[in-house]
């Protein structure tokens, strides 16, 4: 498991304010069921999401620092892996990127670390396990039929639902902010504001409130086809 989109991850949580689930929806009463995996030694971890889907899958996400290095921290987690039933281990590398991966009885564990000066830093990811609850892409979020959905992260935090969507569209960055636009007044969305980006001189920023909704909607070069537009939405639900 990989996660991905952490800045605008971090945005979303803040546009829904990240607190302890009081009135649990259907998420958090799904993602309440997985181990909560303690700080590793000499270390701390720190919630960025205590109820959310990717993609379909239920999951929870801390971040970690630690004093020890990332393959003393991952031999912590082997070691304490059989309070969660029997377990299997399998570690890899991309670059500075290092994780161990742990499967367990209905769980599926994923520790990503990078060694630092201090130690090591990372993100502990806890889902259920893919074959028990098999993943949907699916949002109701108004977008123009040529918008392609990419990935999707749903949260849920003290009822307050939000998503993370992102979508490819083989059509200009103006083109395309041009029809999300329309898309969202016709379903009875107010643009607030419709701007090219600060940090982008082809991006193009809107954002739009329907009631009690808010989507912070960016769109720029698409860096796997420079021609493509990469859509990127921040909207909360409720």
């Amino acid at each position: 498991m990989r996660m991905t989109h952490l800045p605008a991850l971090m945005y979303l949580l803040a546009l829904a304010g990240v607190v302890t689930p009081v009135n649990a929806g259907p998420l958090s009463r799904l993602t309440a069921q997985l181990p909560d995996l303690p700080a590793p030694p000499q270390g701390s971890v720190h919630w960025i999401a205590q109820s959310m889907r990717m993609n379909g899958l239920p999951m929870t996400l801390k971040t970690f620092e630690s004093r020890l290095a990332p393959a003393a921290v991952f031999a912590h987690y082997e070691a304490i892996a059989p309070r969660w039933g029997h377990s299997e281990f399998r570690r890899s590398r991309s670059g500075t990127q290092q994780r161990l991966s742990i499967r367990a009885a209905g769980h599926l564990i994923t520790v990503e670390a990078v060694a630092t000066v201090s130690g090591s830093a990372g993100t502990i990811a806890v889902s259920s396990s893919p074959e028990r609850a098999p993943a949907t892409t699916g949002s109701r979020f108004p977008r123009p039929a040529t918008a392609r959905l990419v990935n999707l992260q749903e949260y849920e935090d003290d009822g307050v639902e939000s998503e993370h969507l992102s979508f490819s569209s083989t059509r200009s960055i103006a083109i395309e902010a041009a029809a999300f636009g329309d898309t969202l007044q016709r379903d009875g969305w107010q643009i607030l504001r419709q701007q090219p980006m600060q940090t982008s001189s082809r991006g193009m920023v809107i954002e739009a409130q329907r009631g009690a909704q808010l989507a912070l909607l960016t769109l720029q070069p698409d860096r796997s086809q420079p021609a493509a537009t990469a859509i990127v939405i921040v909207w909360r639900k409720s």
